[in-house]
Order: structure tokens, then C-alpha cells, then sequence
């Protein structure tokens, strides 16, 4: 522009010397001539100089103002901005750029500040900042030459991508440590994905697809001819059994699952949704085994092998149902003398032997029971007056033969009643009755006793128990006394245990519970008997209020009679309320001896009470009656181990089988596991070895009254806990 500006100037300075030159010549001449055309030529040179320049000068101020207005354009991108001429140097950057790069410099090689960035063109780059921050750097070519640089903060997204890679690891584990099989399945059932367990569960691989995998459904607790080849559709699980086939793992049982994942957008346009399921396989194979195993110990004595109460029991309903029966019933007297003086051991060796002898003396088709302590019970059939009399003698002389253990000779002295129906009725009830009138006659005069008509003694001495249980209450025979129960583990009183006592004054003695409640249930006090038990221990919890040294939950037995009453729920409720006492503060105790053809009546109670908060047990589980379908069937918080169980512990195998498979159970199903009849510290570890850690029994204490339990306040103390 300067030169511009000068030569115009020199232009009109050659025309000034001309117009004198030309002043000077005579005019018209030569000279003056080419003086005048030089003059004219510097004059227009002067003038297109001129209008040049002011052209020049008027560009110059719209570049300048373009560039500013880039500056400003650049300033106002939200990011980091830089523009690269045809030869990738940096000509224009805004201050976030600068911000990201505060080293750079003007006309800089790009390939200096950013290497990787020169190869991609759209892809960019992301570049970390001391600081932390992320800036994704991409690079658009410019048709033109040259390009642009866009720097974006991207640390919320790479933040949320950590997060994301984070959960993701975690999820892996959570999958990859799981121990249940996770299996995703395409709609065609074929795999899509699986974590490890699944592989382990189906034999060690991961099939291609569902119908690969050896499952079968188990219908009616058995596996079904036909292979699982549909995943299940309900929400609800389906039990299956696993055959990897071949010489694999064994067989085992899963619980299977399935729920559908929502449907995922196919990868292209057109293509149809992707819908998939979970399928969720649980192994219970384990817990199949311990229940199988519970049911069978359930039904089986665990000392003799014999059938227990609850398999007599329905082996007698079933024979009166096709015929005549022959029931015989023994008690082996001298075996609590001989625990006594020998310990447990040799008992149990003698029950063991007894069985033996039994079971090798009737023929195939007689059944014999173990009923419980020391008393047994045989079935016969077919058999008459003088062949039935002829079998209870041989029974009655085995069993008085010379037993031998360990050095020792011992005898017994069995007691061995005798029923047949006919002549008694074909009723199991009655039967029974029967058998155990002549067996406590068969007790007093050491001989084989058939049951008579004429065994009135012993039906007037039942007559006199009825008679006296009847006047009991209002004349206020009956007491309570507690057994305190006890947390081993955490060595503090968790509960106890009401228990009735009873002495009559018309008897002039004390009545055991054992005549007490047959008494009581022949004239059918049992409900009227259990509201005043209820009614007694409540009133007694209601005075331990506020005692730190009172146990905080109080049991009491309730049999069945009253728990199939419709109205027995809304009744412990009002006393309950009457009382003041919370209902997580008393615990019911279902008798063992509940018919398992009774649960369905007894349910709609015990659901309301389960469902207003009182605590409920199965008592006596595992030495009578009770079975797997009142575990299953019942809202039990607690079951009581039997203490004919926790007798042979630690020692005896099959008492240790029975707590290892009713524990196990009871963990299953999520209930508590008390050990009743605990009197010794062994016995004590053997529970807490298998998770049962609440106990009962004379090792902590024996049944009191209430005020020996907790002391007035006068009188308490700390008590010592073993």
C-alpha cells in the first residue's frame, strides 16, 4: 500500500516538471510536443495511482473487520476452536483452546502439538488435561485447505463411561461368582449367554440350547419321560432334574426360573426385535436329599429302624380298614433302672437287641413299631384267640432271655398286652385302648395279659381320673410350672416353657401329665384346660413386665382339639389384649401327635395367629408322630427336636443323622431349631455343631414355679448360666 502511495505521488511530480518543460518550448515544436505527452502520461498515472490506493486501503478494512468478527465467531464457540491453513499451521485459536493447549504457538506445526490427530480426520482424539479434564480434539479438513480444530469437554462422559466400566466389571463377578446358573436364551431357546455355574450345573459345558441340556420336568415328585425343550413361561419356578448322560456328574435336581428381558432394537433397520429370557437354575439337590432323608426318619424310629408312632399309627388305620388285627403292645420294664446304674449306651444297646428279637420272631407279613422310650407295638393278621395268645408268649420269652453287652448279662421284664379286633371294635382308637389296658396289667403281674371286658380296674381307675379332672379347675388343683430355655451361644434366657401340674385331692395325689390329658381328653376338657393354661400364663408373663431377669417369651402346649375350635385365634387375641401382653411374646407349642390328615383344618387358625405376630412351634419333632408335612404345611417358627433324639448325642450315629437332616431342613425353611431334654454339655456341642443353639432341659434347669424362676425383686439375684 506505501508503494502505491509513492508512486502516485512521483506521477504527479513528473507532471509538474513537464508542464514547465512545456511553459519553457516554443510552443508547437518538437520538444514541446513530447513534453505535453509526457506530461499527460505522468497525469494519468497519477490519478489510476491514486484511485488504486484508495481501493487498496478500503479492502483492508474489511479484511480487518472479517477478522475480527472471526475472533468474536471463534470466542463464542462453546469449546476449544483453532483454524489450520493449507500447510497445518495454527493461524486462529479462541482462549479455550488456549486453555486446553497453553503452550501452543501461532503459525505452529499441527504434527508438533497433536501427532495422532494429523492421521484421523473426523474420528479425533481425546486428551486428558493435568487437572483431569477431557477434551475430545477432532479435526474436519476444509474442502478448500487447510482444516478446523473442535476441542470438547467430554470428562462427564468419560466419568459416566468409568462408572459404566465399572459396574460392568462388577456385574461380571456378581455373574461369574454367582452360585446359581444364569442362562440367557434366544426365542428359539438356543444360548446367548451363560455365567460358569450353569456349565457346572449341566455336567460341565454349556449346551448350544435348551432341549441340549437334559433337563426333565419332575411331575408328582418324579421325572418325566420327556426332555425340557420350552422354556418355562410363568413366574412361578419349575423343579427338573439334570442328566448330563454318560459317565458326567450324577443326576441332579434344579429349580428352574425364567423371565423375559425386554425386547433390544435389532442392529439394522427391518430387521425384527431380539427377545430373549433368563433362565435361573437353583440346585437343590442337596436339600432334596436331607428332606427325603427327614421323611424317612420321620416314619422311622432312629435307634431300632423300626417304624416309629406316626407309621404304626397309620398301618393300624389301614389294616382295620381290610380285616381283623392282632395288636400287641410291650413295654420293657428295668430299662430306666439299668440306664440308671449303666448309662444311656447299654439302654440303647438293649432297645436295639429287643428290636431285633422281635423283628426276627414274627412272620413276614407282622409289623413291629418302636413307639417311643421303651415301649414297642406289633401288628399281626389272620391270626385267632389261641394263635395270637401263642405269639405274645413267644415275644414275652424272647425278650426275658439273657441280654449280653460288653462283658455285662442283663435281663428285662417286658410287659405284653394283647387286643384283637373283633372282638373290639374295628376302631384304631379303641384298639389301642384295648392293648395298652392289658399291657399295664401285664406291667402289675409280670404275664401275658388278652384283653377282657373284665379288666374293670384298670377302666375304673381311668373312670376316677375323668371324674377328678372334671372338678380340677373350679376347685383350683391346676399350677404352672417353667422350664426356662436357653441361647447357648449367646449364654441368656430366650423363653420358657409353661408347663401343667396337677394334684387332686379327690386322688390324693399327684397326676401325671400322662393320665392327666387322656382324662381330660375323654371328657373333653382338653379346650377348657388349655384357655385356663393360656389365661394363667399370661397373667404371668403380665407381672415379669419390666423384669430384666424374666424370660421374654412364654410357651405354652395347646393341643389340637383346640386349635381346630374356628373361634381359638380371635381368643388368644382378647387375652392377649387383656393381659397387656405383646403377641410376639408367647409362643403356642402344636402337639407332635397332630394327624397329618388334620393340617388342612388346623390351618385357617394358626395362619390368623402366625399373621397377628404369635410365635408358633412343632413340639416333640422327629420321636412320634410328627413328619414332614408338618414342617411343610405349617407356619412353625420353631420346631423342638424330641428329646429322645438329643438323648443319644453326641454319640449315637442315627440320633447325629436325624439333627444333621432335620437341621438342615429347618435351615431351608428358614425356622429355628430348639433341642429339648438337654442334660449334658456334650450334647450342647452336638446341637451348636449343627446351628441349633436354643436348648431346654435339666442341664439348664428344671420346671419351677413362677416365683422360683424370677424371684420377687426382694429376693432376686443374678442367676448363673451354664
Amino acid at each position: 500500500m506505501r508503494s502505491l502511495e509513492i508512486f502516485g505521488w512521483g506521477g504527479f511530480a513528473v507532471l509538474l516538471a513537464g508542464v514547465a518543460v512545456v511553459a519553457l518550448l516554443p510552443p508547437g515544436s518538437l520538444a514541446w510536443f513530447v513534453a505535453a505527452l509526457v506530461a499527460l502520461l505522468a497525469l494519468g498515472m497519477g490519478v489510476a495511482m491514486q484511485v488504486l490506493h484508495r481501493r487498496f486501503l478500503t479492502v483492508e478494512g474489511q479484511a480487518s473487520e472479517m477478522r475480527l468478527r472471526m475472533a468474536l465467531v471463534m470466542e463464542a464457540v462453546p469449546g476449544g476452536f483453532a483454524l489450520c491453513d493449507r500447510e497445518e499451521r495454527l493461524s486462529l485459536v479462541n482462549s479455550r483452546f488456549r486453555d486446553v493447549f497453553p503452550n501452543l504457538a501461532l503459525e505452529g506445526k499441527l504434527g508438533e502439538l497433536l501427532p495422532d490427530l494429523v492421521a484421523t480426520v473426523e474420528e479425533g482424539v481425546d486428551h486428558q488435561l493435568a487437572d483431569g479434564r477431557w477434551y475430545r480434539i477432532t479435526r474436519h479438513v476444509l474442502p478448500q485447505g487447510g482444516s478446523t480444530l473442535v476441542a470438547i469437554d467430554v470428562t462427564p462422559l468419560k466419568r459416566r463411561e468409568e462408572e459404566l466400566l465399572a459396574r460392568e466389571a462388577r456385574q461380571r463377578v456378581v455373574l461369574e461368582m454367582a452360585p446359581v446358573g444364569i442362562w440367557e436364551l434366544d426365542a428359539e431357546g438356543k444360548t446367548v449367554f451363560a455365567n460358569p455355574q450353569t456349565g457346572l450345573l449341566l455336567g460341565g459345558r454349556v449346551p448350544g440350547s435348551l432341549s441340549e441340556a437334559g433337563l426333565y420336568p419332575v411331575v408328582a415328585g418324579r421325572p418325566t419321560a420327556e426332555v425340557l425343550r420350552q422354556q418355562p413361561q410363568q413366574r412361578g419356578a419349575l423343579e427338573v432334574e439334570c442328566d448330563p448322560g454318560g459317565e458326567g456328574p450324577p443326576r441332579r435336581m434344579l429349580l428352574a426360573s425364567s423371565v423375559p428381558l425386554p425386547a433390544v432394537p435389532p442392529a439394522l433397520p427391518g430387521l425384527p426385535l431380539s427377545h430373549t429370557r433368563i433362565l435361573t437354575l437353583l440346585d437343590i439337590t442337596e436339600r432334596r436329599v436331607a428332606q427325603a432323608e427327614a421323611e424317612r426318619l420321620a416314619w422311622q424310629d432312629p435307634l431300632t429302624s423300626l417304624g416309629n408312632r406316626a407309621l404304626f399309627q397309620r398301618m393300624l388305620e389301614e389294616r382295620l380298614e381290610v380285616g381283623g388285627v392282632t395288636l400287641l403292645f410291650i413295654e420293657l420294664g428295668g430299662l430306666g433302672r439299668l440306664n440308671e446304674r449303666y448309662g444311656h449306651a447299654l439302654g440303647d444297646a438293649l432297645l436295639i437287641a429287643s428290636a431285633a428279637r422281635l423283628t426276627q420272631a414274627v412272620r413276614a407279613d407282622d409289623a413291629v413299631f418302636r413307639l417311643g422310650g421303651n415301649k414297642f407295638a406289633v401288628l399281626a393278621t389272620g391270626l385267632e384267640t389261641k394263635a395270637a395268645s401263642w405269639l405274645a408268649e413267644r415275644l414275652h420269652q424272647l425278650l426275658l432271655d439273657t441280654f449280653r453287652h460288653g462283658g455285662l448279662e442283663v435281663g428285662l421284664s417286658p410287659a405284653v398286652g394283647v387286643a384283637r379286633s373283633p372282638p373290639v371294635a374295628a376302631d384304631a382308637d379303641a384298639l389301642r385302648r384295648a392293648a395298652e389296658l392289658a399291657r399295664q396289667r401285664s406291667a402289675k403281674e409280670d404275664r401275658v395279659i388278652l384283653y377282657e371286658d373284665a379288666l374293670g380296674d384298670e377302666a375304673e381307675h381311668k373312670h376316677r381320673i375323668r371324674d377328678a379332672v372334671t372338678r380340677a379347675i373350679a376347685a383350683g388343683e391346676f399350677r404352672l410350672d417353667w422350664q426356662p430355655q436357653f441361647d447357648a451361644g449367646e449364654r441368656r434366657l430366650v423363653g420358657a416353657e409353661a408347663l401343667l401340674r396337677w394334684h387332686s385331692a379327690a386322688l390324693g395325689r399327684e397326676v401325671p401329665p400322662s393320665e392327666l390329658f387322656p382324662a381330660a381328653a375323654d371328657v373333653g376338657l382338653l379346650e377348657e384346660i388349655d384357655l385356663w393354661v393360656l389365661e394363667e400364663a399370661l397373667a404371668t408373663k403380665s407381672r415379669w413386665a419390666g423384669r430384666h431377669d424374666a424370660p421374654p417369651v412364654v410357651a405354652i402346649n395347646v393341643s389340637a382339639a383346640s386349635l381346630r375350635e374356628p373361634g381359638f385365634a380371635e381368643m388368644v387375641m382378647e387375652a392377649l389384649g387383656r393381659h397387656d401382653v405383646p403377641p410376639d411374646e408367647l409362643e403356642i407349642e402344636i402337639p407332635e401327635d397332630v394327624p397329618a390328615r388334620d393340617l388342612d383344618a388346623l390351618a385357617q387358625t394358626l395362619d390368623a395367629l402366625c399373621s397377628q405376630g404369635v410365635r408358633l412351634s412343632l413340639d416333640d419333632f422327629g420321636g412320634g408322630a410328627s413328619s414332614m408335612a408338618h414342617l411343610v404345611q405349617l407356619p412353625v417358627n420353631r420346631v423342638k427336636l424330641d428329646r429322645s433324639i438329643v438323648r443319644g448325642l453326641p454319640a449315637g450315629a442315627r440320633e447325629s443323622a436325624v439333627l444333621r437332616a432335620v437341621a438342615a431342613v429347618a435351615r431351608s425353611l428358614n425356622i429355628e431349631l430348639l433341642g429339648e431334654g438337654v442334660e449334658k454339655m456334650e450334647q450342647i456341642f452336638a446341637l451348636r455343631g449343627q446351628g441349633c443353639t436354643v436348648v431346654q432341659g435339666f442341664l439348664y434347669g428344671r420346671p419351677v414355679p413362677a416365683e422360683e424362676l424370677v424371684p420377687p425383686l426382694a429376693n432376686s439375684d443374678d442367676r448363673i448360666i451354664p
